[in-house]
């Protein structure tokens, strides 16, 4: 059995988790649920293997091996049921670095880009950066629960100016994990337009009850030659700080000029701890995973039933996919700033303002729920007599 109760201590470690309170929130006193890491500590065959590898002493530029390759694609078979080749495999540092790879390299400035808001953040903020348009194709809400709007994307994917399609599967903040016929018409409308699919899958290994991840690339033969499929363990065994990403292309064409592309920008080059973190959780990191997710399913359980029971205004519903809970406020009547107010400064918690991910996350909140059950507990009942305070 894992520690995941177990409360430690992250204050000088430079996580941004902590250290970036005071510059976000402006206050440093609070408890942390923004930043999609996990408060819990790395498995111990994990940070055995680190130490093994840091022992040796010499540290210097890193080559990827069969070992690693084959690392990935057993998990990829094993978890998800698809056949992932060696040569489609391309190492990246970060699924953001590699969104701007393939911004850089598919598009030209002022060219478009779709994404289904409400969506995370960095999709805006990297399209932006890199001079393209956002085309918004917003998710339909009906109570809480989202889909995706074909008529609307079938609409703008006829303008000639739109190249890509960044989506997140599963989805972050909303918690959807797409299902196979939601996925295969999404495709199929964009590689009738030739809008190349990017698939963010970071989050594929954090699935709950009887939902299941589809790999967009898996549907078909069709899909897999016109998409770029982004995967890394960072999320799934919380190791984002060691840079471990990778994309998957099976298309050739499309994988030699990704491989151009990210050559120009020095990207091609991994972390010698990335390495050796990558092949350790994808070969021991299945029991981890497995107690992780029940852990997490408790978490949410906790936070759903509380709210129901105890906060008139504030819901959410259980999460098909991901650590990030979608907090419905609306009840409230509060506007963005107020409500970031209530949770700030009167229930003294940080967590993603709902309109950070654009004007259809307005009256929400993202909750990270990857934390010590304790530290959870405290945020409930902070949060309770925060909302009390305004009646």
């Amino acid at each position: 059995m894992y520690e995941f109760d177990k409360i430690i201590n992250r204050d000088g470690t430079t996580a941004l988790k902590y250290e970036a309170l005071e510059e976000k929130f402006g206050r440093k006193d609070l408890l942390s649920f923004w930043v999609a890491d996990m408060d819990f500590k790395a498995p111990d065959f994990l940070i055995n293997e680190i130490k093994n590898r840091a022992e040796h002493g010499i540290f210097g530029y890193t080559g990827l091996d069969e070992n690693y390759y084959e690392s990935i694609i057993k998990w990829i078979k094993n978890k998800h049921q698809w056949k992932v080749e060696k040569e489609w495999i391309e190492y990246m540092p970060g699924v953001v670095p590699a969104l701007s790879v393939i911004i850089k390299g598919f598009t030209e400035p002022e060219d478009k880009i779709i994404i289904q808001r409400p969506v995370y953040y960095p999709f805006s903020k990297v399209i932006r950066g890199n001079d393209r348009e956002i085309v918004n194709n917003p998710l339909i809400n009906i109570d809480d629960e989202y889909f995706m709007d074909f008529k609307d994307l079938e609409e703008k994917v006829k303008d000639s100016r739109v190249k890509l399609l960044i989506m997140s599967n599963p989805h972050n903040p909303v918690g959807r994990v797409w299902n196979e016929e939601e996925l295969e018409k999404l495709g199929r409308i964009c590689e009738e337009n030739e809008v190349l699919v990017i698939s963010d899958e970071i989050h594929a290994d954090l699935i709950y009850g009887n939902n299941k991840h589809v790999p967009f690339a898996k549907i078909s033969d069709k899909l897999k030659m016109n998409s770029i499929t982004c995967m890394a363990p960072s999320k799934t065994f919380n190791i984002a700080g060691l840079h471990s990403s990778y994309c998957i292309i099976p298309n050739k064409i499309i994988r030699d000029k990704f491989i151009k592309e990210k050559e120009v920008l020095s990207l091609n080059m991994p972390n010698v701890f990335s390495k050796v973190a990558t092949e350790a959780v994808y070969k021991k990191g299945e029991i981890w995973l497995e107690e992780l997710l029940s852990y997490l399913e408790e978490n949410m359980d906790l936070v759903k039933e509380f709210l129901e029971k105890n906060i008139h205004g504030i819901s959410t519903k259980k999460l098909e996919g991901t650590y990030l809970m979608w907090i419905n406020c609306k009840k409230l009547n509060l506007d963005d700033d107020k409500l970031d107010d209530l949770f700030i400064n009167k229930a003294n918690i940080a967590l993603d303002s709902g309109h950070w991910f654009g004007e259809e996350g307005s009256g929400y909140m993202r909750l990270n729920i990857a934390c010590p059950r304790e530290n959870l507990e405290k945020a409930m009942k902070n949060l309770k007599r925060a909302v009390k305070s305004l009646e």
